[in-house]
């Protein structure tokens, strides 16, 4: 009878859990058609980077006065950068726009689009086996990552292809595993390419998935036995990946003379002493904000924004936590935060969550310590270095470079927890996973709609 009734609960929980896949892109897209431009953070900037690539290939010259209005008070554009999002959700636009004249409802669509697509694909995969869920299911645990692929901008993208490059990674019969598995190189060729390709793509969207690439290199070298063979494919994915990378940069570099790649910011911000010298800085000195161009942070750093530079205005990194309140605005903000992050739901719902989650986790860690599985033990060391590597990253460019405390930047940590409990599910009981994501999905639900929706166009 005990066995009959939990078969029974685990079969309704899953149909529960489709209903909930499908109901989060319909809230997402209600976002997308009702809330006003620019309630969202940097939309308006977002938007124009979208729309000069609705009639362009190439990126613009830097100091193009047609792409001004994609100029934030730092003085730079997220053109500048080598994202690639921005080009796709403009062909996307321009294929639209004959059934969608409106051009931001169009490119906030392109977000709503790859969220409905993630959606459906998950869906059809799991017909026969439910398993192929279970990636898919953590973007129900908090409303934030419905929020992103609500409006314009350059994270929901990256998240997509983090669940795309983790679905590769778990599922046996994937392009990828059929091209690490076989013994001669060419079999399965195309999986090797397309998560190349993938892999590629991670290194020109956000800089925050950086970590995400860390992790999934070691969590495949954990799994695979370390030979020539394999060697020699993980070198081929490397080497389409860096192609994707060169082609993009070279364009940069084609159209003027220079690229502005992030990574050697970021690099720069860590360690110092490389070259800072371009058009962009230059440009920058005409048209930043004073309190935000590179002058100023140089020659007058107290007159700076109050979030530049914290560490060399004197700050300490325990003042990071203690006055600045990285972690809690950073926790907010992961799990529902609106408009210029200032519509917050109660202390009451951020607490809920809190608990469940820290509860979540620990039944995580229990289940594979006490069953002393060296493989499982593994892969909980990889998952745990890499979110502390990536909560680490984004604390420490919010106190060297701008304090910029979002939880949005925390999001590679989701497909690394979706890929670590697909990998244990033997490990773990279907109703405790079922039961934490329902209740996060509860929780994220009357965040987003009665938080979010009620007050996007309030403030």
């Amino acid at each position: 009878m005990k066995r009959n009734f939990s078969t029974f609960a685990v079969a309704n929980s899953h149909r529960l859990l489709k209903a909930c896949l499908i109901i989060a892109p319909i809230l997402a897209a209600i976002m997308a058609l009702t809330s006003d431009y620019n309630r969202h953070p940097d939309e308006t900037h977002h938007f124009e980077a979208t729309k000069y690539y609705i009639n362009h290939f190439l990126p613009p010259e830097i100091g193009d006065p047609s792409v001004i209005n994609s100029y934030s008070a730092y003085g730079v554009s997220y053109l500048n950068y080598h994202w690639i999002e921005y080009f796709l959700a403009g062909k996307f636009v321009f294929l639209l726009s004959p059934f969608v004249p409106n051009e931001l409802v169009a490119a906030r669509f392109f977000n709503v689009f790859l969220f409905f697509g993630l959606t459906l694909f998950f869906l059809y995969r799991s017909r026969e086996n439910s398993d192929e869920l279970i990636v898919q299911v953590f973007l129900l645990i908090t409303p934030q990552v419905w929020y992103v692929f609500g409006y314009v901008n350059n994270d929901a993208f990256a998240l997509f292809i983090s669940i795309v490059a983790v679905y590769q990674i778990a599922y046996p019969a994937s392009l990828l595993n059929k091209f690490l598995e076989t013994d001669t190189f060419s079999a399965g060729l195309p999986g090797g390419v397309w998560f190349g390709v993938l892999a590629g793509f991670l290194l020109i969207v956000k800089p925050n998935y950086w970590t995400f690439l860390v992790f999934i290199a070691l969590w495949l070298l954990a799994v695979f036995s370390f030979n020539t063979r394999i060697l020699k494919k993980f070198a081929f994915m490397f080497l389409i990946a860096v192609t994707v990378l060169s082609f993009r940069v070279g364009m940069d570099f084609y159209v003027n003379g220079e690229t502005n790649f992030v990574g050697f910011s970021y690099v720069n911000k860590f360690f110092g002493g490389l070259e800072t010298t371009g058009k962009l800085l230059a440009y920058q000195e005409e048209v930043a904000e004073y309190a935000y161009r590179p002058s100023t942070i140089e020659k007058d750093l107290k007159n700076s924004h109050v979030g530049l530079r914290l560490k060399d205005k004197g700050l300490s990194f325990a003042q990071l936590f203690t006055g600045w309140k990285w972690h809690e605005s950073s926790f907010y903000s992961f799990v529902g935060v609106y408009n210029y992050m200032n519509i917050v739901a109660s202390d009451r719902y951020y607490k809920l969550v809190l608990l469940l989650y820290l509860g979540f986790i620990a039944y995580l860690i229990f289940s594979v310590i006490r069953l002393k599985d060296k493989k499982a033990m593994k892969q909980l060391a990889i998952v745990l270095f890499a979110c502390f590597l990536t909560i680490f990253v984004s604390v420490m460019l919010s106190w060297i470079y701008a304090f910029q405390a979002q939880g949005r930047y925390l999001f590679p940590i989701i497909p690394m927890i979706g890929l670590f409990v697909y990998a244990n599910r033997q490990h773990l009981n279907n109703l405790i996973v079922h039961a934490f994501l329902v209740l996060a999905f509860l929780l994220s639900a009357y965040s987003f709609i009665f938080v979010g929706l009620a007050r996007i166009n309030s403030m």
